[in-house]
Parts: C-alpha cells; structure tokens; sequence
C-alpha cells in the first residue's frame, strides 16, 4: 500500500515536471518569435532625437523630431513641417548579426515634409513636389505606392509639436487584409515616449 502511494506521487510528480517544461518551451517560441519578427532597425537613433518612420533594403527613413515647424495653427486645422534623414546602415553588419541594431550607419542629406491636419476629421494631406495630396487611410501604403512613412512621419510631427497622439489607436480598412488596421503602430508612440 505504501508503495503504491510513493508511485502514484511520482506520476502526479512527472505530470507537473511535463506541465513545466511545456509551458517553459511555449514561452521559449513566443520570445523567439518576438525576437525573429522585431524590427531590425533602431527605432531611435540620436538619443531619440531621430525616430524610425520607415525602413527597408538596408535604409532607414528617421524623422527628425528637432527640426519640427508649425507653419499654422488654426483649430482644428494646423499645419506642421519635419525633416526627414534617409540612414545607411551596414550590409557587413546585417550579414554578421540579422539586425542593423547596434552596427554602424550614415546618414544622409534631408528633405523637409509638410503636413496639413483637420483634427476633427483625424485627416492628413502632406506635399509632395508642388502638390498637397490627401492621405487616405483606407488603403494599404506600400514602398511602391505612397510610402508607409507618411502616416508615421505625420504623426511623429505632430506629437513633436504638441505632444499628443492625432491618431492614437484609431483604424483604416486594409484592402490586402480585408480587415480594419490600427494606422499608427503602438511601437512608434513608444518610440517617442508617448
């Protein structure tokens, strides 16, 4: 009798142990996971003054939060402008480490961006050449059409500006999703610390 009870507590022993090492490998593949999909770009450079706006084949797209002009101030219309800096990062670096995070870079020249905003209609127009053109917010906006910077460089104007969210969590239909998707990526307003 006495032996069956020492047997019968290593099974429930053994099942623990089993729940254990299960959960702990669950764990274990999310954290892979977050370290695999993470950005391999730095999400500031510059002690933050430089925040990732956009980013891709080796480029990084960082809005310069000190260069921020408001142009007009109207409620609820304003108008902001932001340099942008277009930074090299290094191929050698990538090759050696998967990620750009902590390797050397370049930065380039950089080009300004105005923004109109309505804040009560949570719209967006930017210029681009000689033409203001309204930013939709229900269309997908790739590297070929558009540019995904536009909304982050947007908002990291305004925040910089008057340091608070203009889109905060509000979405847009993804036409290749065929979903509703957040515009803003809750990552870049910590990214900007907001």
């Amino acid at each position: 009798m006495e032996e069956m009870r020492v047997t019968s507590g290593n099974k429930s022993y053994c099942a623990l142990l089993r729940r254990i090492k299960t959960a702990m490998l669950t764990v274990a593949i999310i954290l892979l996971a977050e370290v695999t999909f993470a950005n391999p770009y730095p999400a500031t450079l510059d002690n933050g003054n430089l925040v990732l706006v956009d980013g891709g084949m080796g480029v990084g797209r960082y809005a310069d939060r000190s260069s921020v002009a408001v142009e007009r101030y109207a409620p609820p219309n304003y108008q902001i402008a932001i340099s942008v800096v277009s930074v090299t990062f290094s191929d050698e670096y990538w090759r050696q480490h998967d990620t750009y995070v902590g390797g050397p870079y370049k930065i380039g020249e950089p080009f300004l961006l105005r923004f109109c905003y309505n804040w009560d209609r949570k719209s967006v127009a930017y210029n681009w050449g000689d033409n203001w053109q309204d930013w939709d917010i229900n269309r997908d906006y790739s590297h070929a059409e558009g540019e995904p910077l536009i909304p982050n460089a947007a908002e990291v104007a305004f925040v910089s500006a008057y340091n608070m969210r203009f889109f905060d969590d509000i979405t847009g239909y993804s036409p290749i999703l065929k979903r509703q998707r957040r515009i803003i990526d809750e990552s870049l307003y910590r990214a900007l610390g907001i």
